[in-house]
């Protein structure tokens, strides 16, 4: 607790606390097959190993607290294989399929809580990882020197959704319940000058939707949570002698915080706002060979928008890197 939210030091009396450990460890090997002089084949296969263990919660002086978890431990054999094509120098076709996981975090695992209204929010220590089939195809196109274009369709197809489960007015627990599928198409473009500027734009939509969950039949059909359905990008970067410069706009389509697609009023707490082409500048000056000195500015236009909380306005920090 804090007598005063903005003043750190101004703790009282311990009310939760929650944690726990996880590892992963992983085994990658990937052979490049020059099956014609313009034909190429990737073969890739990847193990991962994921454990977890000593995980607690505590919800001071509340009956059934302090809760021990167990440990748990899975394993994941992932292939994936790509064929590049190019038929001419400035031409290159690609398809490729493969598979990948998302553990579960520490937060979903043990994060167990009551809320001052009596809720209690339910960790899972037995969540298994979501899992995705993935396949794309694309071409990459220059078009006269400094100009190439790119476009990419992707699909795929989630399982072992991670949700959480209303059981009760007073728990919402987490649970593997859902299936997804999203598809879309990204589009770049860039052009590159003598002068060492480049300008660049790409642009992603993204069509997705639940299509199946046990315990809630209503989802299905719906937009997943934190999948927006449009992202674009358009920038320029600049080298000249020792100074480099960027410049970068961002816009990305407001989201849903649920599956339920329950959001009805945006720019408002709570929200996952679009985020209406902020922004960020970075000015750099290389010096003595090996270090760089650079300040940046985020949303250098003061925009507004919430993620969940109001986001920030503007901000410049500085650094200053060295290669050795």
């Amino acid at each position: 607790g804090l007598q005063n939210w903005k003043d750190e030091d101004s703790k009282t009396a311990l009310s939760y606390t929650a944690g726990g450990k996880d590892s992963s460890y992983a085994l990658f090997v990937q052979d490049e097959i020059a099956l014609t002089d313009s034909l190429t084949a990737y073969l890739g296969l990847r193990h991962d190993w994921w454990e977890t263990s000593d995980g607690y919660a505590n919800s001071v002086g509340d009956a059934g607290y302090p809760k021990q978890y167990g440990s748990q431990e899975e394993s994941s054999l992932t292939p994936k294989a790509a064929l590049v094509y190019r038929p001419f120098s400035d031409t290159t076709l690609r398809l490729s399929a493969g598979q990948a996981f998302r553990a579960p975090s520490t937060y979903d695992l043990y994060r167990t809580w009551t809320s001052s209204s009596g809720r209690t929010y339910a960790a899972n220590p037995t969540l298994k990882p979501e899992t995705v089939t993935s396949y794309d195809g694309g071409i990459a196109q220059g078009l006269w020197p400094g100009m190439k274009v790119k476009g990419t369709y992707f699909y795929n197809e989630m399982e072992d959704m991670i949700y959480r489960e209303t059981i009760s007015s007073t728990l919402s627990e987490y649970t593997n319940a859902g299936k997804a599928r999203s598809q879309g198409v990204e589009l770049e473009a860039e052009q590159r000058f003598d002068s060492g500027l480049r300008l660049f734009a790409n642009y992603t939509y993204t069509d997705a939707e639940i299509t199946e969950n046990q315990n809630y039949p209503d989802y299905v059909g719906n937009r997943p949570r934190y999948v927006p359905e449009h992202m674009f990008n358009i920038g320029l970067d600049l080298r000249y002698g020792p100074l480099t410069a960027g410049l970068v706009s961002h816009y990305r389509s407001e989201m849903f915080q649920s599956n339920a697609n329950s959001t009805v009023n945006w720019e408002v707490y709570g929200v996952q706002d679009e985020v209406p082409f902020v922004t960020d500048l970075t000015v750099g000056y290389d010096f003595m060979e090996q270090y760089n000195l650079s300040v940046t500015v985020t949303n250098l236009f003061d925009s507004e928008y919430f993620l969940w909380n109001k986001a920030p306005g503007t901000a410049m920090f500085g650094m200053l890197s060295a290669k050795f």
